[in-house]
């Protein structure tokens, strides 16, 4: 095996055998690469500050609690029985975290598609997690949030059984993901939207149905709705992966269920994962 190198001084390129050669770096080299890093963390920087929105402190929602029915049956295993939990009253975020918000705490921005009032993406679950405790609040728990996400409702999704353009940012006919979206039907947004953008849940919370997905505080186990107790639910015990929920732009109609579960490595990143935090009321 070759590489084809470039030689500078002669004005050459030629075929070296790659046992007789060491390559320092493949790609950018390290310190043009850090550079690189701190002016793109500086331009998100500056784009955040110029508009000057999305920093305000966040709306919440005061949820009275209360007994509801979690889960799907019919559905996917481990959103298997049906089963009743209740929950003691809290607080939720109107919206999802933004990144003028998550800026103004954090002083970072690990997002891909820059603006103040779209959620924060690319957000893993440390980074929610340190965020909502740097605020003064916590992640929802799985149940927490799908009471809240339900709004009262027992259907589908908290807009109805139908998926239309109207309710919620999905892979829609303008998404780049062509193996789940929906060419028929068009949300106005290829990527992430403005929180806010589409009409509230019952409950008054906003894109609790896609935008971006949304990590909460448990832990997976496809079993635990068969063990797990009926009052205030804190999730099964560390495992590998940490639960999302929502759906996001990227995903088919079908994740933004109320009932839909879905798991990640805590530290994965991707412009599709967003959070919103929660806060006890005593």
């Amino acid at each position: 095996p070759h590489y084809r190198l470039f030689f500078k001084k002669a004005g050459k390129i030629k075929l070296v055998l790659k046992r007789n050669v060491r390559i320092q770096y493949v790609g950018i080299p390290p310190r043009t690469h850090e550079k690189m890093v701190i002016l793109l963390a500086k331009i998100k920087k500056q784009i955040i500050a110029t508009s000057g929105a999305g920093t305000e402190e966040a709306e919440m929602v005061e949820l009275e609690g209360g007994c509801f029915m979690m889960g799907s049956e019919g559905e996917n295993f481990d959103e298997q029985p049906v089963h009743e939990v209740c929950l003691s009253p809290f607080k939720m975020d109107k919206y999802e975290v933004t990144q003028g918000a998550y800026q103004a705490t954090m002083n970072r921005n690990p997002s891909r598609f820059v603006g103040a009032n779209l959620p924060v993406d690319r957000a893993n679950w440390p980074d929610a997690n340190e965020y909502c405790r740097k605020t003064g609040k916590r992640l929802p728990t799985e149940a927490e949030w799908e009471y809240a996400a339900r709004g009262g409702t027992r259907t589908e999704f908290y807009f109805g059984d139908k998926v239309t353009g109207t309710a919620g940012n999905f892979c829609d006919s303008l998404c780049s993901n062509e193996e789940v979206r929906t060419p028929d039907i068009t949300d106005g947004f290829a990527l992430t939207a403005p929180v806010g953008s589409f009409p509230p849940n019952p409950f008054g919370l906003y894109d609790m149905a896609g935008n971006v997905a949304e990590w909460v505080e448990d832990w997976f186990d496809a079993s635990y709705y068969r063990q797990g107790p009926k009052k205030d639910p804190r999730g099964p015990l560390p495992s590998v992966y940490r639960m999302t929920r929502g759906g996001s732009w990227l995903n088919g109609w079908e994740y933004m269920r109320l009932a839909r579960r879905t798991s990640l490595w805590p530290e994965y990143r991707t412009e599709a994962m967003g959070f919103r935090c929660v806060s006890d009321i005593k």
